[in-house]
């Protein structure tokens, strides 16, 4: 079984290079690598010009783009995606893909993905320790044969949510499901995530970001059935957060309920953080998700709060 690793970079060099750098330390090794440069101008290329790999260069496509011209660039049975900014460890594409050879109905395999150090309370990285449903392509493989059945990643995602990445990868493998793949998780396929530093205002950017779920969920009905916190919330302690949100208003009218409503929220949040930076910042970013949250759902007339 031939297998080839596709990266797609923009713009990041020297996390191309950490990821490049772990590639070469792959065993087994794949059968190609394909990295697509989406438009980088920052000396990409030369790093992988320097090492001997396949370039494909890509004019401002974005990640969707960028993938499908990768898979498309090889002809190998089985295709593992791995993002710039993340670093596999040695035995990730052997895990990754042992899968595969035992079962021909099997379209795709996702890997688990871990923060590459300790992170801050504004800092940034995936986390996948399980099948969740949203398939992060950062860190899995895909049969050949999924791939041209469904045509690839759609690139027309990024225009539904303001030109930036966000559900590519989640439509994708819900499309291959439909058509009978299957799907495995392989605790064994680690890769470890670049941790972004952040701030306050990176926290914010990021809980806005939450108001693209209700169209997700819109798109990919699926979702509804696995979301953290039942079929209308995103998060666990959504319910608690909502309720908390809601108790000034009901204040006014009935201050016993509105204490009872808040209650079980900062009983939550004194298990979850005792720092009071901490507290303040967990409140904060709770209120401007749920806040987005609120406005998708009505925007795109699919409840997930």
């Amino acid at each position: 079984m031939r297998t080839a690793v596709v990266v797609p970079t923009h713009q990041r060099r020297d996390l191309l290079a950490h990821a490049l750098d772990s590639i070469e330390r792959l065993d087994p090794a794949p059968g190609e690598v394909v990295v697509v440069s989406d438009g980088s101008t920052d000396g990409s290329d030369d790093v992988v010009r320097s090492r001997g790999l396949r370039l494909v260069r890509t004019e401002h496509v974005g990640a969707a783009g960028a993938r499908n011209a990768g898979w498309r660039a090889t002809s190998a049975d089985v295709i593992a995606f791995l993002d710039d900014d993340c670093a596999a460890d040695p035995g990730w594409l052997g895990a990754l893909v042992a899968p595969f050879a035992d079962d021909d109905d099997l379209g795709l395999v996702q890997g688990r993905t871990v923060p590459a150090g300790p992170m801050g309370p504004h800092d940034r990285a995936i986390h996948v320790e399980a099948e969740r449903g949203l398939y992060e392509s950062c860190n899995i493989a895909y049969r050949r044969e999924a791939l041209a059945a469904t045509g690839g990643f759609d690139e027309r995602w990024a225009q539904r949510f303001g030109g930036r990445p966000f559900g590519e990868d989640t439509d994708l493998a819900w499309r291959a499901r439909r058509l009978g793949w299957r799907t495995a998780f392989a605790d064994d396929a680690v890769v470890r995530h670049h941790v972004f530093p952040g701030t306050l205002a990176d926290t914010l950017r990021e809980q806005r970001r939450l108001g693209g779920f209700p169209l997700l969920v819109a798109l990919v009905p699926e979702l509804r059935d696995l979301l953290p916190g039942g079929r209308y919330f995103l998060r666990r302690h959504g319910p608690l957060a909502q309720a908390a949100l809601l108790a000034p208003v009901v204040a006014l009218r009935s201050r016993r309920l509105a204490v009872a409503m808040a209650l079980p929220y900062a009983a939550w949040l004194l298990r979850r953080q005792r720092e009071p930076g901490a507290l303040a910042r967990q409140v904060v970013g709770d209120a401007v998700g749920s806040a987005s949250l609120l406005a998708g759902s009505v925007r795109h007339r699919s409840l997930v709060l």
